[in-house]
C-alpha cells in the first residue's frame, strides 16, 4: 500500500515538473555554483552554532547578500516555486493520511481541508 502511494506520487505531475526543474538547476553552472555556496555557507554557520561560537555580522551579511542572489537568479526562483508546489502536494498527502488514521472525513464542500483529501 505504501508503495503505492509512494508510486502515485513519483507519477504525478508536480514530481515531473520538479524532477526536470532540478535538472535544469543542476545543468546550469551559475545557479548550482549559487546553491552550493549557499548550502556551504549555512553548513559552516551551522558547524559554529553547535561549537558554541558566536556568528560574526560579517557572516550574517554574507548569508543574507547569498539569500539576495538565489532569489535573484530566475531558475533557483523558479525552483523555489516548484518545490513549494510539491510541497504543497506532499501537506495534502499527509493530511489525507492523518484524516484516514484519525477517522475524520471532509464536508462535502472540502472547506475543512481546503481540498487536500481529493474527496
Amino acid at each position: 500500500m505504501a508503495f503505492e502511494l509512494g508510486a502515485a506520487i513519483a507519477r504525478s505531475e508536480e514530481m515531473g515538473i520538479l524532477r526536470g526543474m532540478q535538472d535544469r538547476v543542476s545543468s546550469d553552472a551559475g545557479a548550482s555554483g549559487l546553491i552550493m555556496n549557499y548550502q556551504d555557507t549555512m553548513q559552516q554557520m551551522d558547524n559554529k552554532r553547535k561549537d558554541g561560537l558566536d556568528i560574526l555580522p560579517a557572516e550574517i551579511s554574507r548569508l543574507e547578500n547569498l539569500q539576495n542572489e538565489l532569489t535573484g537568479n530566475p531558475l533557483v526562483s523558479e525552483l523555489i516555486q516548484v518545490q513549494q508546489e510539491f510541497n504543497n502536494l506532499m501537506e495534502g498527502v499527509y493530511f489525507a493520511i492523518n484524516q484516514a488514521i484519525n477517522g475524520g472525513s471532509c464536508s462535502s464542500d472540502c472547506s475543512s481541508c481546503q481540498g487536500g483529501c481529493s474527496m
